[in-house]
């Protein structure tokens, strides 16, 4: 090809046509120019799907981490329910001094006096902060979500576990300075002076009552926080990665039921008929969602928040079986309950 232009070239001087040599050359330009263009647009092309490629990995790395996150909190918040309930019997005294001598140093009087970490996985999102390359237009809108999960979210929680956790400290440090027991208990042993401080001193209620309202893993705790935020934020993510990607452990769906599929008969916007305010109901991956909290479906029309199982959602249908409207049940105290009205499908 070189050598045809070549000879264009050379016949064009030698015939001294000057025009049209001017015009051959320019030609040649404007084709090499056309060339580059073409070279480039296929390099960065091929860049584009590279670096799509590499941040879609980024992407299933912290969805495989939110798993993980999902799961080990679930072990966590399972195991903190029996210290919720209990912490609940100790400030109602509803506890015995025969209950705590039968269960012993082992169970009761360590209430108020352990925390659990939770470590939640971090590799993938330092890869997903370090991405070195354009994060691709489609996947911009999850840019806010995951920073809200790692660095609100989580800050928030490495916060007040690290305070809860020196109150928990400073209670033991307590103990082995104020009580000649305090050794007996960790070698589980029980005294009476021991019974007695449980039972009766207020410090140890003002313990309980701290200790439910700032433990990270109780009912009122940031690790049930994360993992409602995180679940949903692992649903966002596979729609955006558009597979079939599941959570295949028994105790998560249990706890958050399966993917509907007649989720579109629930999606849209409902008004109220007490307050006139307005509630959007949006799907995620096929699992129903009140603003940023996660339903639970109990019955082919009933669901529950998951995170406030005393909260029931009814839909209602027409003659036609088509959703209508909303019963907003509140179990605990029905003249909380409310009604709406669906005023758009979307």
């Amino acid at each position: 090809m070189i050598k045809f232009f070549r000879k264009i070239r050379q016949k064009l001087v030698s015939e001294n046509k000057f025009s049209k040599y001017l015009i051959y050359a320019i030609g040649e330009i404007i084709l090499v120019v056309i060339g580059i263009l073409i070279a480039l647009s296929i390099n960065n092309w091929n860049e584009n799907i590279s670096n799509q490629l590499r941040f879609e990995n980024i992407l299933s790395e912290l969805r495989d981490d939110l798993k993980t996150d999902i799961i080990n909190s679930e072990k966590i918040l399972n195991s903190n329910k029996k210290v919720d309930s209990l912490s609940r019997l100790i400030l109602e005294q509803k506890i015995s001094k025969d209950e705590y001598l039968e269960k012993g140093p082992g169970n009761l009087f360590w209430i108020g006096l352990q925390f659990s970490a939770f470590d939640y996985q971090k590799t993938a999102f330092k890869k997903f902060e370090n991405f070195q390359g354009i994060i691709p237009e489609k996947y911009l809108s999850i840019v806010k979500n995951v920073n809200y999960y790692y660095n609100d979210l989580g800050q928030l929680h490495d916060d007040r576990y690290l305070n809860f956790r020196q109150q928990v400290k400073d209670r033991h440090d307590y103990l082995a300075t104020k009580t000649n027991w305090y050794y007996l208990m960790k070698e589980n042993k029980t005294t009476t002076e021991m019974i007695h401080f449980y039972i009766n001193d207020p410090i140890y209620k003002n313990w309980i009552s701290q200790h439910e309202s700032d433990n990270t893993a109780g009912k009122y705790g940031t690790i049930k926080s994360m993992q409602s935020n995180g679940f949903g934020l692992l649903q966002t993510l596979t729609k955006l990665l558009g597979d079939s990607y599941m959570i295949n452990n028994k105790n998560i769906i249990e706890k958050y039921g399966s993917p509907l599929n007649n989720i579109n008969d629930f999606i849209g916007t409902y008004e109220s008929m007490q307050t006139k305010n307005k509630r959007q109901y949006t799907q995620k991956n096929g699992y129903l969602y009140d603003d940023i909290y996660i339903l639970k479906q109990i019955k082919k029309d009933t669901f529950i928040y998951v995170d406030y199982s005393s909260w029931e959602i009814v839909f209602t249908r027409d003659s036609n079986g088509m959703v209508n409207g909303i019963k907003q049940n509140y179990l605990k105290d029905s003249t909380k309950n409310q009604t709406a009205i669906k005023i758009s499908s979307q």
